[in-house]
Formats: structure tokens, sequence, C-alpha cells
């Protein structure tokens, strides 16, 4: 896997983290999606139109999801 290709997936990794421990629950998912865009925009080449939904799909869920992250 290229350098560029894992600087993505890590990228993604940590879209779906702060989307899935955000304490904050307002509009977390929206924003997962606007990074998401932000990352596509940069690098249209390393992922399929396709899968662009998937990974919208699975942002949702992580903002449905209540946050692990403890709270006081």
């Amino acid at each position: 896997m290229s350098e560029q290709k894992q600087r993505f997936k890590h990228a993604l990794d940590v879209v779906l983290d702060g989307v899935s421990l955000s304490t904050s629950t307002n509009r977390r998912g929206e924003v997962g999606v606007y990074l998401l865009g932000l990352l596509i925009k940069d690098n249209p080449h390393l992922v399929e139109a396709s899968d662009v939904k998937t990974i919208q799909s699975i942002i949702e869920m992580a903002d449905e999801q209540e946050s692990p992250a403890f709270r006081l």
C-alpha cells in the first residue's frame, strides 16, 4: 500500500474515531461527513464513488451510538 493511501486510511480512522468518541452530540455525524468530503477532495483517486456511500453510512452509524468516552 502506498504511503499516500496509508495516510488516507489513517485520516479516515481519525474521522471515525472522532465521530464515535466525541462527547459533543450536536452535528458530529454531519461534521464527520464534511471532513470525509475534504479528504476525498484532496485524494479523489484513492476512493471509488461506491465506497464513499459506504463510508458515509459508517460515519452515520458511529454518530448514532452513544460515545463511550468518560464524562464528569
